[in-house]
């Protein structure tokens, strides 16, 4: 996928035109380099979603940090933002919170179920013990929402291949409706840096370590999953009711929980 292209024609689709700032922040870093636009990265997403447990530990993951990004969203909102921008950040934690209940509620299409362990409280703390400028947090979820629109728009893709067409009758509409929300996501995050540059160009350099920073932890994420396919791939790829030992990556599996599949 070129990001860079696609993010383009989202923006000339709604009638919004980045002034040159924005457009140089994009330009240099949603490039070939861009983990989550080569096809390592939607070879590893076809590898993920060809087994029914790995679907199934992934859906989880999604929950889970769906959840986690509303609980730190609703906070930044509350303490920093504006009426107008606290009311899409508002719109916005609602949504997440949705497409969490939307994962879990797929799993039961793999064929497993999740089983809620003990509630983590450091893990709960840790998530809403959390501090952040509004406009550096933004830049974050700017990036972060462009990463999810791709590697979205890449399980679209893989699941209409219907390996698992019973899976995918099911995903595949749930999916459609959650691209919906990614896109406003993307949208209105990216709306509302251009305004910031306008007013203060030095916002440029937060905008583009934010960039910078999703893509490395992309690229880690990736190196951890494949080490950890490595020896884990007899369970990891097979079907059968195995337990098998999670990755420690978030691209993996959420840091919040700990549900575990029965």
């Amino acid at each position: 996928m070129d990001v860079l292209v696609d993010l383009q024609k989202l923006y000339d689709s709604r009638g919004f035109t980045p002034e040159h700032l924005y457009k140089d922040s994009v330009a240099k870093t949603l490039t070939s380099t861009l983990a989550y636009g080569t096809p390592a990265m939607y070879g590893i997403t076809g590898t993920v979603l060809s087994s029914r447990k790995m679907i199934a530990y992934n859906l989880i993951q999604n929950s889970i940090d769906e959840a986690k990004g509303a609980a730190r969203i609703q906070i930044i909102a509350d303490k920093y933002a504006d009426p107008a921008l606290a009311k899409k950040m508002h719109r916005h934690v609602g949504e997440e919170l949705k497409h969490s209940k939307q994962f879990l509620q797929l799993i039961k299409a793999t064929g497993f179920q999740v089983e809620e362990g003990d509630l983590d409280t450091e893990a709960v703390e840790e998530v809403l013990d959390f501090e952040d400028d509004l406009r550096a947090f933004i830049c974050r979820v700017h990036s972060i929402e462009i990463r999810s629109w791709t590697v979205l728009r890449m399980y679209q893709e893989v699941l209409g291949e219907r390996r698992f067409p019973e899976f995918s009758d099911e995903a595949l509409p749930v999916l459609d409706d959650i691209m919906q929300d990614e896109i406003n996501h993307v949208f209105y995050t990216g709306v509302q840096i251009d305004e910031w540059l306008r007013e203060d160009p030095s916002l440029q350099p937060t905008l583009d370590e934010c960039f910078a920073h999703t893509n490395r932890e992309t690229w880690q994420d990736m190196a951890s999953m494949t080490r950890w396919l490595a020896d884990n791939f007899d369970d990891a790829l097979g079907d059968g009711d195995g337990e098998i030992e999670l990755p420690a990556t978030s691209f993996v599996v959420g840091e919040m929980g700990p549900p575990t599949l029965t």
